[in-house]
């Protein structure tokens, strides 16, 4: 710069003030888009007029500050008709930034746009702040601090374009950092507008033609207190909308948080904390629509505590809810995490478990719950102890949440109408059937203790004519039904929950027997056949052991037949219990071989020593080259494996003799004996005994026994 220029100075506190009014400022900038984001439209409108008049004021007063920062070498004045045109321009700018920064889908290059027509706009501003001095000669400009100048303006834009940017988008709202913020663009602004209002020169001589009309001074510290009381204002309405909506939405949370647990108190019961009848509908509803993976099996129990009415009418309703939040406690304890458990009538829960398997584990769940209700306990000092009936519906035989409702409800009432104290499952037509099956299942449940069960007992001979041993079979005479067939009696002893105790006393009947007849010299090995649920039950090793130890029965005259298709209806389980059994020392047979499925891999790793043939294939054998084939070639893949084999159904001298000639080990059927009770097998084995050979006359029965 030449000595024909005349320097420009600054005063430092005046210059300090318009620094001030540009960081408070941009700090009510973040302030009032902020408000605007979170608010209704109507409202947002409000905050982006009301701040674009505020900030664009405070714009425009800090860079007429910064002019009257300046300390001219010559008097000055200013024109107020251009000091109050500068005004709407920065306006307009505020305007438009406060609408840029309220735009979420904006692109990155339009902010870039956006924010260098802000920076032109404040230099712009200092040009026409300039011009109102009306100085003669024209007034002269430093480039080089211009370029600087505009830099500063143009830097402080794209880091606040930045800053603001990434502040709105924090879920926490933090003061000190709008605060830093606020003080880094606006001092990269003020320092720009002060580059450029140093670039002013002014050469020798120069006069203000403006300098009779307004005083810098005074107006200048008129507009800093103007201003900063209209930010204070501005600020003061944005502490105040912030707090009023921060209690609405603490109002709005509320009042979500009580619809909520609204909601969920009508899914619930009051006295247990489980779900009620609403709750349960729902989540069942969820289970059977959800698409992946698809409900297999899903099971619905409910449970009907017997006489519970009649109990609460004798003792309170206050003993009657203390008793049904400890049984639903103990229900608890037996159920998984992910089972559902409500409660849906004063004296009956609802459980929903998926992935049970098989109609025999629900069995056996059926069973633990019963068992888990009627065990005694004592609360308010009164003894008690419940039984319950249990209805039982699964899916996808019931298919669909209302289906499983009602019919676990048909069979809860019908295991109701059969006395209680059994779990029942749902079958159709059961409406037709069930009072036939009611009362066929209430006379089973009394029958072992009216002596009305006993035990018939089939032979097995070797080739040879010895008698290699007996099945026993189940056999039910009623007082008034005469003899039931097992056909009739044991799919009502299933559905109904009763086969695990009929299973037991047949084994029980069993082991007496042999202790029977080997007290006499008989040594006669005894098969019994175990159903799937009794298969499936964690203690039947131990049951077995029981009934040998309380009998003083070797363990080597016991066999348990055990159906092909249970026992490869769950492989790994039935080997686990295969071999707890083979430990104890009983026989292990495969019975009905060839109705099911079974794998040679898995049948190797059966510790069974037994294979018996299903009479199907016995039946064709004299008129049948396919099954011939069939039978050989299991004779002889059983014999491969170490197993014997016995062939059941045998009725003609031509069926034994094939399969004696196939070196068949053990022969049973009616051609030489039907099943018969423990003294008329006396006679038989008297009157063959008698015999040089091997009877050869069958009885002619139309039926086939059937096997408990």
């Amino acid at each position: 710069m030449t000595d024909e220029f005349l320097p420009v100075q600054f005063r430092w506190t005046a210059l300090a003030a318009s620094w001030v009014v540009a960081i408070y400022g941009i700090y009510l900038l973040v302030q009032v888009i902020r408000r605007i984001r979170v608010s209704e439209r109507d409202v947002g409108s409000g905050w982006w007029l009301g701040g674009a008049l505020c900030i664009g004021t405070g714009i425009w007063a800090q860079t007429f500050l910064g002019l009257a920062a300046v300390h001219w070498p010559i008097k000055v004045g200013y024109v107020p008709e251009v000091v109050l045109a500068s005004w709407l321009p920065a306006v307009v700018i505020s305007a438009a930034v406060i609408w840029m920064f309220c735009q979420p889908g904006l692109k990155w290059l339009q902010r870039v746009t956006g924010g260098g027509v802000f920076g032109l706009g404040l230099g712009l501003l200092v040009v026409v702040d300039v011009a109102a001095m009306v100085l003669r000669p024209h007034v002269a400009w430093d480039t080089a601090r211009v370029i600087t100048g505009l830099s500063l303006i143009l830097a402080g834009c794209a880091a606040g374009s930045i800053l603001i940017r990434r502040e709105l988008l924090r879920n926490e709202v933090s003061e000190v950092r709008t605060l830093l913020l606020a003080v880094s663009v606006g001092t990269l602004l003020r320092l720009g507008q002060s580059a450029l209002v140093a670039a002013v020169t002014l050469a020798p001589g120069t006069v203000c033609l403006s300098v009779d009309q307004l005083s810098g001074d005074a107006l200048g510290w008129i507009l800093s207190a103007t201003v900063l009381m209209l930010f204070v204002l501005v600020h003061m309405g944005t502490l105040l909308d912030a707090r009023s909506r921060s209690r609405q939405e603490q109002l709005v949370q509320s009042l979500k948080k009580a619809q909520t647990d609204l909601v969920a108190a009508s899914f619930r019961d009051a006295h247990t904390g489980l779900l009620n009848r609403l709750g349960f509908e729902e989540q069942l509803k969820r289970v059977l629509n959800q698409t992946a993976p698809a409900p297999e099996r899903a099971t619905v129990l409910r449970i009907s505590l017997d006489g519970f009415r009649a109990f609460v009418d004798t003792y309170g309703h206050t003993l009657g809810d203390n008793s049904i939040r400890h049984l639903s406690a103990r229900l608890l304890g037996l159920v998984r995490d992910h089972d559902v458990l409500a409660r849906s009538d004063n004296d009956e829960f609802l459980l929903l478990c998926v992935g049970l398997g098989d109609p025999h584990v629900a069995s056996q769940l059926a069973q633990r719950l019963s068992e888990a209700l009627r065990e005694p306990c004592m609360i308010d000092e009164v003894d008690i102890s419940l039984t319950c009936s249990i209805g039982i519906a699964q899916y996808p035989e019931s298919t669909n949440a209302a289906q499983l409702l009602a019919h676990s409800m048909d069979a809860m009432q019908t295991a109701r109408n059969a006395g209680g104290a059994v779990y029942c499952f749902f079958e159709r037509g059961m409406d037709r059937r069930g009072a036939e099956q009611v009362d066929m299942q209430r006379d089973l449940r009394h029958a072992i203790e009216r002596g009305e069960l006993m035990l018939h007992f089939q032979p097995k001979l070797r080739p040879s004519g010895e008698l290699a041993g007996v099945e026993a079979l189940l056999r039910w005479t009623h007082p008034q039904r005469g003899s039931v067939s097992p056909a009739a009696f044991i799919p009502v002893a299933e559905r109904f929950g009763l086969i695990g105790e009929l299973g037991l006393w047949v084994l029980e009947e069993a082991c007496r027997h042999v202790r029977g007849w080997m007290d006499a010299g008989q040594d006669i090995p005894v098969a019994v056949n175990i159903s799937a649920h009794q298969l499936r039950q964690p203690d039947l090793p131990q049951r077995v052991r029981d009934a040998l130890v309380r009998n003083n029965v070797p363990p080597r005259m016991l066999i348990l037949e055990i159906t092909e298709s249970t026992a490869m209806d769950d492989i790994d389980a039935s080997i686990r219990v295969f071999d707890m059994l083979a430990d104890i020392g009983v026989q292990l047979s495969i019975d009905d071989f060839g109705t099911g499925y079974s794998s040679l891999s898995y049948l190797r790793r059966l510790p069974a020593k037994q294979l018996k043939i299903d009479r199907a294939f016995v039946r064709d054998l004299d008129s049948s080259p396919d099954a011939q084939a069939i039978v050989e070639a299991v004779v002889r893949l059983s014999h491969a494996l170490g197993l014997k084999v016995v062939a059941e159904g045998v009725e003609t001298q031509p069926q034994a003799d094939i399969l004696i000639r196939f070196a068949c080990d053990e022969l049973q059927g009616f051609l030489y004996a039907k099943p018969m009770p423990d003294s008329a097998l006396q006679g038989w084995l008297a009157q063959r005994a008698s015999l040089p050979t091997v009877a050869a006359n069958a009885e002619d029965i139309s039926s086939p026994s059937v096997v408990a």
